[in-house]
């Protein structure tokens, strides 16, 4: 197939029909991972209303890079079928405009977003009418580390960091966890303390 015979049928689909079939197919042997060539069959075969439709869609759905790009290709003939289509779609999410092209009109995230604007970021205080905060106890452990998770790195981290009181509590917390290496802790909790003194 010569190039101006292809880019001729991409630009106008309706010219697609039994003929150029077996024309379009042997472009997909040949040239199996060119998508446009893909596209250009499975246009074929549903102008057709071949039984292969289906199966070749969810093989081309696959390769095309850009999902819009197939929709907007194999159904931009179909002004009259498009307000069904959006009746149908608008139950899955989804929304026609007059382009054909896909919104997700109502997605997850979206939905989270828009649902969690205000409360993203805060905190829930429990007051009385006094104005008096209850239930601290729950911030606070919230907020505390959990001795569980200390491990050398955590404390090596915090060294680096020069965050000497929260790399002294790491190594206490190590040096108790695990008694067979308290020495090694002990060193290094001196070595920190010194440099804390230091600064």
């Amino acid at each position: 197939m010569e190039m101006e015979q292809f880019l001729s049928y991409l630009n106008t689909s309706k010219s697609l029909n039994g003929e150029t079939l077996d024309e379009v197919r042997k472009l997909t042997v040949d040239f199996p991972w060119f998508s446009a060539g893909w596209l250009l069959y499975l246009k074929n075969l549903k102008n057709l209303k071949h039984t292969d439709y289906d199966t070749v869609l969810k093989k081309v759905a696959v390769m095309v890079p850009d999902r819009k790009v197939l929709f907007k290709y194999i159904n931009d003939e179909l002004p009259n079928q498009q307000a069904v289509a959006s009746e149908d779609k608008t139950s899955a999410g989804y929304r026609l405009e007059g382009d054909v092209e896909i919104q997700a009109e109502n997605s997850l995230i979206d939905k989270f977003l828009s649902a969690n604007s205000t409360r993203l970021g805060t905190v829930k205080i429990n007051s009385d009418t006094n104005g008096n905060v209850g239930d601290t106890a729950h911030i606070e452990q919230s907020v505390k580390e959990d001795d569980e998770l200390v491990t050398e790195t955590l404390a090596s981290i915090y060294f680096q960091q020069n965050n000497f009181d929260k790399a002294l509590d790491a190594y206490k917390k190590l040096s108790l966890k695990y008694p067979e290496k308290s020495v090694y802790f002990a060193g290094r909790i001196e070595e920190i303390e010194l440099l804390k003194n230091n600064n």
